[in-house]
């Protein structure tokens, strides 16, 4: 099936890993609940060119399409004529009067950390229509940190636009798992402890030219590099896409350390709030 979409509808539908992923997610939920009564709805929230309500439309009774930007609605609303059981509306999610209960929620309102889309606002809102056995895709989503050297020191997206230099020092720290059927605290803050590799790691010479090592040996740390993991289904987990939760980078106080050792920072800001909400404090090196 065609699409009419816009050029960054375009490029998210360019994404084969993507968009994959949640087909699966979506056949699998109803493979688990084969011999299920067949009356099933679906809420597919921040619908956009309608893809993902397009998936569903095979599988459930009825599927209701939410998405606020009007010229996108417009196009999902074209791309969806054709179906008898979808329903789009050119409404917000977050004000949206639901008149029934959905068997499965559909919310790709994602971004790195859940901090520049409204995915975690609009769930805290909209789960409560979902039903007591009802699931979400995506079910949750798993968020690391690594220390890094920025070449340039403001905080920066590793996306298709850009293509930041910076070298990765250490290695990646879990530091939240977000279940979406549980209740979200918008205001995430978290001290996350952070090692250097060890001194066979860094080849003197190579890092020097790259103004990482001064000449006392130690490693010039003054970023984070945050990446997020998406669990989709109970067996599909995916990692970043050129069009899903690209990795962010995030400028630190600039602190130097040996190899091996550790340090730690408090990192802050504000699901659905943005990246302008980004705080970080080194607490102890």
């Amino acid at each position: 099936m065609k699409f009419k979409v816009n050029s960054y509808h375009y490029n998210l539908l360019k994404d084969h890993e993507r968009l994959s992923a949640f087909k699966e997610a979506i056949f699998d939920f109803m493979e688990n609940h084969e011999g299920d009564s067949l009356d099933k709805t679906a809420f597919d929230l921040g619908c956009g060119s309608g893809v993902m309500s397009y998936f569903a439309s095979s599988y459930f009774d009825k599927v209701i399409s939410i998405e606020k930007e009007s010229r996108i609605a417009h196009f999902a609303m074209e791309n969806l004529k054709d179906f008898q059981n979808i329903e789009v509306f050119n409404e917000d999610a977050l004000d949206f009067d639901f008149e029934s209960k959905a068997d499965l929620i559909i919310c790709e309102m994602l971004d790195t950390a859940l901090i520049d889309e409204e995915e975690v606002p609009v769930l805290n809102r909209v789960r409560s229509f979902l039903k007591e056995d009802g699931k979400i895709i995506p079910q949750s989503i798993i968020n690391v940190a690594e220390p890094v050297f920025m070449k340039n020191h403001y905080i920066q997206y590793e996306d298709l636009d850009s293509h930041p230099k910076y070298e990765v020092l250490g290695k990646f720290v879990v530091y939240s798992d977000i279940d979406f059927l549980e209740k979200i605290d918008e205001s995430f803050q978290k001290d996350i402890n952070l090692s250097l590799f060890d001194g066979e790691f860094f080849n003197s010479e190579e890092y020097e030219a790259k103004d990482l090592i001064d000449e006392d040996k130690y490693i010039k740390v003054n970023g984070i590099k945050i990446t997020s993991f998406t669990r989709l289904g109970e067996n599909i987990i995916c990692g970043p896409t050129p069009m899903l939760n690209p990795s962010l980078l995030v400028p630190i106080e600039e602190i130097k350390l040996k190899a091996g050792e550790s340090f730690e920072i408090s990192l802050s800001y504000v699901m659905g709030g943005g990246i302008e909400t980004i705080e970080t404090d080194v607490i102890s090196r």
